[in-house]
């Protein structure tokens, strides 16, 4: 059986922040909070984070592709869809949001906690995932295709879809979650399971290795 180091769960303590109003593209925020802005359609691409707060803001349409945060919290976002493709986090909280899209295409999540988030689709393709903690979230789909994934942990999270196709497992820990449905089971590699949940896989996994999966009356026929 795989298995993975926990990573330690990620804290952000911030300085004293100054509140301002809407940033524009490729700006630099050092200790600044922006608090209950409608940026939805902002245009934020290459946003630049340190030590900062986004809390209560909405983002419907907003695109923060190529964003760099560290050692910052995103709090109560709401959003329809948010881009944040190609963006980087290190040491970063993101709490008590919700989206309809979150966008994280070739992302580069380091040390950061997603806890207490509701995402409909939580697209992660091709994204770099190292020492992520998601806790008490509700995904409706989670696609992981062709992301690199170390030591990532999902606790108490139900996810109606999981995505795995192509993607690389060096420690993906989902003994602690629901995961209602696997799509790309062949990838399961580096993952830890709890034992009802790798029942749970087995009729899926068994059809991808080409076996025929058949009701246990019909099996009593045969």
């Amino acid at each position: 059986m795989a298995r993975s180091r926990r990573s330690e769960r990620v804290e952000v303590v911030l300085p004293e922040l100054v509140e301002r109003g809407a940033p524009s593209r490729g700006e630099d925020l050092d200790g600044v909070l922006l608090r209950g802005l409608d940026l939805s359609g902002a245009q934020l691409a290459d946003l630049r984070l340190l030590e900062s707060s986004i809390a209560g803001c909405r983002l419907d349409g907003a695109s923060l592709r190529g964003a760099r945060m560290v050692s910052s919290v995103l709090d109560d976002v709401a959003a329809t869809e948010v881009d944040l493709s190609g963006s980087s986090w290190r040491d970063v909280v993101l709490s008590g949001s919700r989206a309809g899209v979150l966008r994280l295409g070739d992302a580069e999540l380091v040390r950061t906690r997603v806890s207490g988030c509701r995402l409909h689709h939580l697209d992660a393709r091709g994204a770099d995932l190292a020492d992520v903690l998601l806790e008490d979230c509700v995904l409706g789909e989670l696609d992981l295709t062709d992301a690199r994934v170390r030591r990532v942990q999902l606790v108490r999270c139900r996810v109606e879809r999981l995505v795995l196709t192509g993607s690389r497992l060096e420690g993906l820990d989902l003994s602690r979650a629901d995961v209602v449905r696997l799509t790309g089971p062949g990838d399961l590699a580096g993952t830890v399971l709890g034992e009802v949940q790798a029942v749970g896989f087995a009729v899926v996994l068994a059809e991808h290795l080409g076996a025929r999966v058949v009701p246990a009356e019909r099996a009593d026929e045969g």
